[in-house]
């Protein structure tokens, strides 16, 4: 009998392996708009009331593309309703294109790998920390065909692309303002990659521009200071441009902030906003960053938008 036991017991770890729920890779597919499992989605974040985009039947080779279902425009956006005057936007994490796009011919069209992720994780890391939602507004729809960052004369180049367009700043403006009636003060925080400095999350609030009604409120140190979204970020460990040093704002001279930091941040009453461009090697371990960044964002909101 016990010459058995060994083999047994090997087998029972074999079976309980084989038995347990893999942990869904985040790292980039082979090519770059490469679309995620769409079978980790509900699992990874059954909070949202999501809008994911269609799945597509697997088909043969060789059959007719009326085989395959195609994604309807809202279906192409990501949305959370939240209760917290935090508003994530990440709108170049997506990798599906708009039916019936030719796509975009001039303008960057490069995918920001992970950052859709990134914002869906971060959303629940707050969630867990405060007890509340933040609203999310995340774009499924491909680079390749509109770039939600952008002024619409520049950001897509036919029809059907500008439907997914307008459909994003339809979620993030009733977003916006729904949060800043709510509390007074909300801040739209969006979410980029850069790869200028692998290892640097690049603060953008248009020198400032976007972040007035924070600064009115609470000082400098609200941007740019150690309880700030940056310099809690810096305290975990990141490298951040410019340095968030207590007292000074820092010259912005790599990313600003683009049409969204400006839009919302300068232009729509009660409504700041914050571009965080993270760094490529950050972005390599999705779920740390996620954490560390709905950390630093639900501490800043206690001190700030809370009390």
């Amino acid at each position: 009998m016990r010459r058995l036991l060994p083999a047994a017991f090997i087998l029972a770890l074999w079976c309980a392996s084989a038995l347990m729920p893999a942990r869904p890779p985040l790292r980039q597919p082979a090519g770059e708009h490469a679309a995620p499992p769409a079978r980790h989605t509900a699992s990874l974040f059954p909070g949202l009331s999501a809008r994911q985009p269609a799945s597509q039947p697997a088909t043969e080779p060789g059959a007719p593309p009326a085989a395959r279902v195609a994604p309807t425009i809202e279906n192409l956006i990501t949305t959370q309703r939240g209760d917290l005057p935090i508003i994530l936007s990440a709108p170049h994490g997506g990798t599906v294109r708009v039916p019936g796009s030719a796509g975009r011919a001039q303008g960057v069209t490069v995918r920001d790998v992970h950052t859709a992720e990134i914002a869906l994780l971060a959303a629940q890391r707050i969630t867990s920390r405060l007890g509340a939602t933040p609203w999310v507004v995340v774009a499924q729809f491909s680079r390749l065909d509109a770039d939600a960052n952008r002024d619409a004369g520049e950001a897509y180049e036919n029809e059907h692309a500008r439907a997914a367009y307008d459909a994003y700043h339809a979620a993030l403006e009733r977003a916006a303002r729904e949060a800043a009636a709510r509390h007074g003060l909300a801040v739209v925080i969006d979410l980029h990659g850069q790869r200028r400095i692998p290892g640097a999350m690049i603060r953008g609030t248009r020198n400032g521009k976007a972040t007035d009604d924070l600064v009115a409120r609470f000082g400098v140190g609200a941007v740019s200071g150690p309880r700030s979204i940056f310099g809690r970020l810096k305290a975990a460990g990141y490298s951040i441009v410019p340095d968030p040093v207590e007292g000074e704002l820092g010259e912005e001279r790599l990313f600003e902030g683009g049409y969204i930091t400006a839009h919302y941040g300068t232009f729509m009453p009660g409504v700041d906003a914050v571009q965080i461009e993270m760094g490529s090697e950050y972005r390599e371990d999705a779920w740390k960053t996620a954490r560390d960044v709905g950390d630093a964002i639900a501490e800043f909101a206690q001190r700030y938008l809370l009390e």
